[in-house]
């Protein structure tokens, strides 16, 4: 690790003298290695994206599962059917979706992938890394919508990248992270897809119980967002679920009240420990461009239609 070391190091002076703003985000991220050393992978998440002129355009992301992010793409095509003047090609396209899977189509000239992206914790012995200083944390409820994110490999060598290659090479050496397939797939990327690309950073909520960190709530594109799933929480979710006694439920609308108007990012409440964590959003580059699902992603459906088909078969439609 010493020589990556010295080559972020080296890659943050020069950073700092051309793009401060970037570098003060580098700073943060070298000091989240310091500070939550422990990289845990948190699974991966699957989207829809074009190539363009300059890279490869998110137009989608947050999927669960390959096929969702496919069932999406179809949903994309059959949208772009009724804005283009021949929509044959995007109709036809969304039906082989139905029917097939697919990770990557070219509908008009248009090069269309279902990609990967790694969702990545950081840890230390007592808690996970909640939002940085250098985080986007607009107060209002429903933040501007960003421009789409366009990934290329072909950036500046910065510090996040040197240490996300060497983070991963020693992600896939951890005894006992992966095994079988999932190992074989995740050695593999480090061949065929070497060069990490940091996205966005999403945040969700984690509930400490007897074992650990356990999510709580989904991930959102805010911390504050990530405030108000938590504060719907505790005042929705828990007393319909739980069905506390009444000062208990007092106890988790006082907080709810609090985290928001205080903007909290951690609170204890009725016994329990809450935290808004913070969770990096990594795609893998190879030569052919972002990676695609693995083979031992997990992915259970089978497109729409085989699935309607099968229900259909047992009855459950008609």
């Amino acid at each position: 690790m010493a020589f990556e070391d010295e080559a972020a190091e080296q890659g943050l002076r020069e950073l700092m003298s051309g793009d401060p703003v970037r570098a003060l985000a580098a700073a943060d991220a070298a000091r989240a290695r310091t500070v939550y050393p422990v990289l845990v992978p948190a699974g991966p998440m699957f989207g829809v994206a074009e190539r363009i002129a300059g890279g490869w355009r998110v137009r989608s992301m947050g999927e669960a599962t390959p096929q969702c992010a496919r069932d999406d793409l179809a949903t994309q095509l059959r949208q772009e059917a009724q804005r283009v003047p021949d929509a044959e090609p995007y109709q036809a396209a969304a039906r082989r979706l139905d029917w097939q899977r697919h990770d990557q189509l070219t509908v008009a000239g248009r090069p269309f992938r279902v990609i990967r992206v790694e969702q990545l914790l950081r840890m230390n012995a007592t808690a996970p890394e909640g939002p940085r200083p250098t985080d986007p944390d607009p107060r209002f409820r429903r933040p501007r919508p960003r421009p789409p994110e366009l990934l290329t490999p072909d950036g500046p060598h910065t510090p996040d990248r040197l240490s996300l290659a060497a983070e991963f090479a020693d992600l896939a050496a951890r005894p006992g992270l992966f095994e079988g397939d999932a190992l074989i797939d995740a050695q593999r990327a480090l061949d065929t897809h070497p060069v990490p690309v940091p996205m966005a950073a999403a945040f969700s909520v984690a509930e400490f119980l007897h074992d650990g960190w356990r999510s709580a709530t989904a991930a959102c594109t805010t911390p504050h967002l990530a405030r108000e799933a938590l504060a719907e929480y505790l005042q929705q979710v828990i007393p319909a679920v739980e069905r506390p006694a009444p000062a208990t439920r007092r106890a988790y609308e006082e907080a709810a009240t609090l985290l928001t108007t205080a903007r909290l990012d951690e609170i204890a409440v009725a016994g329990r420990r809450f935290r808004v964590v913070r969770l990096e959003k990594i795609a893998r580059f190879g030569e052919d461009g972002p990676e695609m699902p693995r083979p031992s992603d997990f992915d259970p459906d089978p497109p729409i239609e085989i699935m309607a088909m099968r229900l259909r078969a047992d009855g459950i439609i008609e």
